[in-house]
């Protein structure tokens, strides 16, 4: 067909008719493949797992290693979730990334009980995705009822101070990790701790020394990105407790070289307005 087109004699009006036709033809194939391209490139995160268990942990379990210092790992390659003997109180601070001075209300089971918690995505997912899952596991099985608010409080707000804060860029193959290293002295006494972060960011830092003040922690550093650094806690005649909050928050400003400031300063809360307990077999 085309070989006679190419050869014909057609009027000018012919060849518009012909030439408006096929572009019309074009177009309309082009919008209809449009979507199953995008679709390939573009497939939606899950919202929800596509499976999980959850079982309720006999009284008087104890709570995972880490748990303490905020570091936890609940999710795993495959898009699988995993928790230990974890209280709802502990798993919404993940989930919702918030402090444990940031929320308030709820029973007063969600820091005693503990649960079992296993989910499975059915494909990768990033952590922020996980995140948003386990919100709404949480909310279809223990029924989990949370708002946001805005409160004015003190909390320690952390800045970048006069000069470059002494913390370096994390490195190739390394895991995200912190260590506590009891130095040992005299009688058998903890002289000091060395606290080595590797692979952490200030906002995660920030959460893990507010669960050791049990205040809010604001950063407003600005600093993006995984770093690494050392802390040296060593105990004085005032401050005799190596793990002395106080001692925390001089290390940040005398070691790491933040501004640390106690201010009343907006802070988001999460309101917990209702949950259930979830029962065995769930």
């Amino acid at each position: 067909m085309l070989t006679n087109l190419g050869s014909s004699r057609l009027a000018p009006a012919a060849w518009y008719l012909i030439v408006a036709r096929m572009s019309k033809i074009l177009s309309t194939t082009a919008l209809l493949l449009l979507p199953l391209a995008f679709g390939r490139c573009q497939a939606p995160a899950p919202s929800a797992f596509e499976a999980a268990s959850i079982t309720p942990c006999k009284p008087g379990t104890p709570g995972p290693p880490g748990e303490h210092a905020g570091m936890v790992q609940f999710t795993f390659p495959g898009g699988r979730f995993r928790a230990n003997a974890t209280t709802l109180k502990y798993l919404l601070e993940w989930a919702y990334d918030i402090q444990t001075a940031q929320h308030t209300g709820g029973p007063a089971w969600l820091s005693s009980d503990r649960y079992d918690i296993e989910a499975t995505a059915g494909t990768n997912a990033s952590d922020a995705q996980m995140k948003r899952m386990v919100q709404a596991l949480l909310e279809d099985r223990f029924h989990l009822k949370v708002h946001r608010e805005t409160k004015e409080m003190q909390a320690i707000v952390l800045a970048q101070g006069r000069n470059a804060p002494k913390i370096s860029p994390a490195k190739d193959g390394e895991i995200h990790a912190v260590r506590f290293t009891p130095q040992d002295g005299s009688g058998g006494k903890v002289a000091s701790y060395h606290i080595l972060c590797t692979r952490f960011t200030v906002a995660e830092l920030s959460d893990t020394f507010a669960r050791q003040l049990g205040q809010v922690i604001v950063d407003q550093t600005g600093l993006q990105g995984d770093f690494d650094f050392t802390i040296d806690l060593t105990p004085d005649e005032s401050r005799p407790n190596p793990l002395d909050p106080t001692m925390l928050l001089s290390a940040l400003r005398d070691q790491i070289g933040l501004s640390v400031k106690s201010q009343k300063t907006p802070v988001e809360i999460l309101v917990i307005d209702g949950a259930e307990k979830v029962a065995a077999g769930n």
